[in-house]
């Protein structure tokens, strides 16, 4: 048997290049992890996508995130009588508020936090 002909080196290096590309796209996908996004298709559906998200964070991220979603639970309360007063204030919950959140991921939901109106939250180490 000869050496290879060179139409066989062609086909042999271009079939080489399209599963080294095949490979370097699945490493690359694999490695892009997409942010997980709130779904507000229904309250359980917008429980489930939270607590995904919550526990996709680091520790930091995660005090953050779940400071937005009080502000924005608080967002035109103004104190705490109002609190006291409205029964659907007192649950505090990703589905009160999952239509103004919808599709949105942490970060998202942080800088909407921050831009909420009403009470302010105060966070007080316990250590």
């Amino acid at each position: 048997m000869g050496p290879i002909s060179t139409s066989w080196k062609i086909i042999l290096k271009s079939r080489f290049l399209a599963v080294l590309s095949i490979g370097v796209l699945v490493a690359g996908s694999a490695l892009a992890k997409e942010a997980i996004r709130l779904d507000a298709s229904s309250d359980a559906a917008a429980e489930s996508s939270w607590e995904r998200m919550v526990e996709s964070v680091s520790a930091a991220k995660k005090q953050k995130l779940l400071v937005a979603m009080l502000q924005i639970n608080l967002e035109g309360v103004n104190s705490a009588y109002e609190v006291a007063g409205n029964p659907e204030l007192q649950r505090f919950g990703i589905a009160r508020v999952k239509d103004r959140v919808a599709g949105l991921d942490a970060d998202e939901i942080i800088a909407l936090g921050g831009r909420a109106s009403g009470a302010g939250v105060r966070i007080q180490s316990i250590e």
